[in-house]
């Protein structure tokens, strides 16, 4: 440390602050001081270096009030003491320990040595006073030369080494603030990147159901037009009868009236007889009942079909709410009707005894569309091939635990083992340009898995069909059951 230190004398006797220059080497003089170096740091002068040696600059104040100005003075001037030399005594202003007191209020890093001859205070006393301090070192006077060097020498070093470690404690600061500054603003670009992937989660579940819901709208259409049609037939049919039998009633009416006061004309009789040839009173008897039964059953339907498209598309909500799953599948089977009865028989095992699921019902539906529409087409797939007979699909519920699970099995032509682990993978899709996007099954495993907290597992055979096993807790469980964790390696094409 070649830095020229600066260093106060605050003493009244003038002649301690010619010491005091002499002992740090202030002056030029040499001698005596040059041999007390060699003494305390054994180092000769002619063989010592530059770096090996600090330079002091002295000033003096005289009393206490005049040493604290200074002190002030050089903090503001950016132009700080390392070490204060103060006396105990000096009358008539502060003694050393008020002066000191006024000092390390003014710098409080200052390192101050006190110089007394005198026992005015007892060491406690000092230490009431000014508290236990490693800045403060007492020096009896007389004070030894090489003594007054060497604790000056080490606490300017000390002083040094104290505001190195400050410094570096303030880099370390301002290093925290500034990475604390970047977590917090990570902190925050990860919550809008949350944000808008949820919304885009959203999003890509709503138009995938919009998408499903336009699948199957011309199923829709068809079955509700089949039993709208035979009403309207019906309808038409039992119209036009009648017409028929309100004019037999009328012909009929016109005999009640003529046999009153006399009896009937053959003209009336005739009119009877032609109306009565007209009327087919057995083909009525037949029919109009069984084109009104036909009627009541063509509105059940219809309104069946109301109801489950109702069902289906039940509105999301951002909580769950407790769902009877056997009637909810049986609504979904309802809607995807044209999606599989051509290709397929429904076969349901519902537990008549399962409890209600804590779910989202709307997205619930969504997966469950996905999957029987999935098992549909891999029949249709499979009855290209051979297409003999329809196929079966299958889907049962049961209860066992905390867990519901729902089975959806069907004949289709199963799952290759290229593929097995990209089926829950979005946009992925075996299937021609035009007949899916790959966003089913990968919905459906993210609405079973990460939304509710289930499983969404499968068995297949190549050739033989593929049973997918939804696993949901009744109510919040912390964990997926192991049976469902089996099998997580596996997953079909949406």
């Amino acid at each position: 440390m070649n830095t020229q230190h600066r260093i106060l004398v605050v003493d009244d006797n003038p002649a301690i602050h010619d010491d005091i220059r002499k002992v740090l080497h202030v002056d030029t003089s040499g001698g005596s001081i040059d041999q007390m170096e060699e003494e305390l740091f054994g180092v000769s002068s002619s063989g010592k270096h530059s770096d090996d040696r600090i330079s002091f600059e002295i000033d003096s104040a005289l009393q206490g009030q005049q040493g604290r100005d200074l002190v002030r003075d050089a903090v503001s001037r950016n132009r700080s003491y390392t070490v204060a030399v103060v006396d105990m005594r000096m009358p008539p202003g502060w003694d050393g320990i008020e002066t000191i007191e006024h000092l390390w209020q003014e710098d409080p890093n200052l390192q101050v040595v006190i110089c007394t001859a005198f026992s005015d205070h007892s060491w406690s006393e000092i230490v009431d006073r000014l508290k236990f301090s490693d800045q403060l070192l007492v020096l009896r006077k007389p004070f030894d030369n090489i003594e007054l060097l060497q604790i000056v020498h080490a606490l300017t070093k000390k002083w040094g080494l104290h505001l190195q470690v400050s410094e570096r404690l303030r880099n370390l600061d301002l290093l925290v603030e500034e990475r604390t500054r970047a977590l917090a603003e990570t902190h925050e670009k990860l919550k809008k990147e949350m944000a808008e992937r949820e919304r885009m989660e959203a999003e890509l579940r709503l138009r995938q159901k919009l998408e499903s819901i336009g699948q199957l709208a011309a199923g829709i259409a068809h079955e509700i037009n089949t039993p709208t049609q035979y009403v309207g037939d019906n309808l038409h049919f039992m119209q036009d009868a009648f017409k028929e039998l309100i004019g037999m009633q009328a012909a009929q009416e016109k005999i009640f009236e003529a046999a009153q006061p006399q009896g009937v004309s053959p003209v009336i009789l005739e009119q009877i007889k032609t109306a009565r040839d007209d009327v087919d009173f057995d083909y009525f008897a037949e029919e109009v009942p069984n084109a009104i039964e036909q009627s009541i059953n063509g509105v059940q339907h219809i309104s069946k079909i109301v109801s489950a498209m109702k069902a289906f598309s039940y509105p999301g909500r951002e909580q769950k709410e407790p769902v009877d799953l056997n009637k909810a599948i049986a609504n979904i089977i309802v809607v995807a009707r044209n999606e599989w009865k051509y290709v397929a028989e429904m076969v349901t095992t519902f537990d008549p005894q399962l409890p209600q699921v804590s779910c989202f019902p709307a997205e619930f539906n969504q997966a469950m569309l996905n999957l029987i529409v999935n098992s549909a087409h891999a029949i249709e797939e499979a009855a290209a091939i051979d297409s003999e007979e329809k196929g079966v699909v299958t889907i049962s519920t049961t209860f066992s635990g905390d867990w519901i699970t729902v089975k959806i099995a069907d004949m289709g032509t199963g799952i290759p083992d290229e593929i097995k682990t990209k089926i829950f993978d979005p946009f992925f899709t075996t299937k021609e340009v035009g007949k899916g996007t790959g966003q089913g099954l990968a919905i459906a495993y993210s609405i079973i898995v990460d939304k509710h907290g289930g499983a969404l597992s499968y068995d297949t055979v190549v050739g033989k069909g593929t049973t997918f096993t939804i696993q949901l807790p009744v109510e919040d469980q912390p964990a997926v059951p192991e049976q469902a964790d089996a099998d997580q390696d596996g997953r079909q094409d949406g």
